[in-house]
C-alpha cells in the first residue's frame, strides 16, 4: 500500500519537535511494509533566507516533501484557503510524477485536511483524517474555524480522532461521527532498558511547549510548596519561557529547577533515565503524548484530566489531580515520592506497549485504511 501522509511538519535538525508524532506513524506503517511518503505545506513564518520551494528529504523508508512558498501571515485570511489549497495541489502534484499517485492520503489536523479540497476534487483518492487539534477543546469556537471544520471533515472518507474526549468535541461542535484511534509512542521509548533509581535526591520531570495551556505556572507553584531536595527538569520551549524563570527566581527555587528548551528524542530518553516520576498538570490535551512517553519508560505520571490522560492514567500508573489546583498537586507529588516503590517500572511499560505502540496503532490504521481502499 503506498500511503501519503498530510503532515504540519517534518523534523529538522534545527527542529526535531516539528512533526515528530506524524513521522513516529509514518515509521510505524512503514515498518510494516508500507511505502509512506510525507507531503508539508510550510506556511510558517520563517526568516527571509529560508528557500522557497519544494524541498525533498529522503530518510531512510519515508521520502518527506516540504513546500515553503508563503507564510500564512502574509496571506489575507479571507484569500488564505484559495492559497493553500493551490500549494497543496501544487506539492501533491510534483510527489505524484515522482512517487506514483498514492493508495490513500492520512491527513493530520483539520487544517491540512481542508487543504486537500482540490487534489481529493482532481484524483478522487480517498482520504483519512485525523484530528489531534486541541483549539477544539474550547467550548466554542470561532465561525471561520466552524466553516473550515466543516469543509475539511466532509473531504474525508473516514474521520479520527485521537481521545474519546476528542471525539465527543468534534460531534458536538461540529456534528461529525469520528472513531477513536490513539496517538502512539514511538518505539525509542519502548526499547531501552529501564535503570534502577536508587539516588537521591528525587527528580521530577515535565515536558511539553513552555505555554500557558500546559500549566507550567501551577507545577512551579506546587514544586515550591515541597521544600525539600527535589529537583525538577522542565523540557521545552515557548513563550512561557521568561516568565517561568521569573517565577522559579521569585519563589527562590531556580537553582532546583532545570530548563532544558527543546531536546531531540535521544536526549529525552536521557533524561527520563534520570527522573523518578513525570508531572504535567496541563489545561487542556487532545491526547497527551508526553505521559504515554514517560510510562514507556517506566516512570509513573501525575496528569489532570483534560481531555487526555484521563483515558489512561490509574492507579497502577498514576495519579489525577484537578487542573489548577497547586494544594492538590503538592499533595500528589508528596504522595508519589513516598509511595514511589509501588510502581512497578515493567508493568506501566507493558501497559503502554499494549495499547499504544507503533505496532498497535499502525495495526488499527493499516485495517482502517485496507476498509477504506476496499470499498472505493
Amino acid at each position: 500500500m503506498h500511503i501519503l501522509i498530510i503532515s504540519h511538519g517534518y523534523p529538522t535538525v534545527k527542529d526535531p519537535q516539528w512533526g515528530c508524532f506524524e513521522k513516529d506513524q509514518a515509521e510505524a506503517l512503514a515498518g510494516m511494509g508500507h511505502r509512506v511518503t510525507v507531503a508539508v505545506v510550510d506556511m510558517r513564518f520563517r526568516p527571509l533566507n529560508q528557500a522557497l520551494g519544494i524541498s525533498h528529504i529522503n530518510d531512510g523508508s519515508i521520502s518527506a516533501y516540504i513546500y515553503f512558498l508563503l507564510s500564512g501571515k502574509l496571506i489575507p485570511s479571507r484569500m488564505r484557503r484559495f492559497v493553500s489549497e493551490r500549494i497543496m495541489l501544487r506539492l501533491c502534484r510534483k510527489i505524484f510524477r515522482v512517487e506514483g499517485i498514492p493508495d490513500i492520503i492520512y491527513a493530520h489536523y483539520m487544517p491540512c485536511m481542508a487543504m486537500l479540497r482540490l487534489v481529493k476534487q482532481k484524483y478522487a483518492i480517498p482520504v483519512v483524517g485525523i484530528e489531534h487539534w486541541s483549539v477544539l477543546n474550547k467550548p466554542t469556537l470561532p465561525r471561520r474555524l466552524m466553516q473550515s471544520g466543516r469543509t475539511a471533515y466532509a473531504l474525508t472518507d473516514r474521520l479520527l480522532a485521537v481521545s474519546p474526549s476528542l471525539q465527543a468535541q468534534m460531534k458536538r461542535h461540529f456534528g461529525v461521527e469520528a472513531e477513536v484511534v490513539c496517538d502512539m509512542v514511538s518505539d525509542a521509548f519502548l526499547q531501552p532498558a529501564i535503570p534502577r533509581k536508587t539516588t537521591k535526591p528525587f527528580v521530577w520531570l515535565a515536558v511539553g511547549s513552555l505555554i500557558q495551556r500546559k500549566g507550567y505556572d501551577v507545577l512551579i507553584e506546587a514544586f515550591a510548596q515541597l521544600g525539600g531536595a527535589e529537583q525538577l527538569i522542565i523540557i521545552g520551549s515557548g513563550l512561557e519561557n521568561e516568565r517561568l524563570h521569573a517565577q522559579a527566581e521569585q519563589l527562590g527555587i531556580a537553582d532546583r529547577i532545570r530548563f532544558t528548551g527543546m531536546l531531540d528524542k535521544q536526549a529525552i530518553i536521557s533524561l527520563m533515565n534520570e527522573s523518578n516520576a513525570f508531572v504535567l498538570p496541563s489545561r487542556g490535551e487532545t491526547f497527551g503524548v508526553a505521559y504515554i512517553e514517560a510510562m514507556a519508560m517506566g516512570l509513573p505520571v501525575i496528569a489532570t484530566p483534560c481531555g487526555g490522560p484521563e483515558h489512561f492514567v490509574n492507579s497502577d500508573n498514576g495519579l489525577l489531580v484537578n487542573m489548577d489546583n497547586v494544594e492538590q498537586l503538592t499533595e500528589a507529588m508528596m504522595q508519589m515520592e513516598t509511595t514511589i516503590d509501588k510502581y512497578q517500572p515493567e508493568t506501566i511499560r507493558a501497559y503502554v506497549q499494549e495499547r499504544f505502540s507503533a505496532k498497535a496503532i499502525a495495526g488499527q490504521l493499516e485495517e482502517i485504511f485496507k476498509k477504506i481502499i476496499k470499498q472505493q
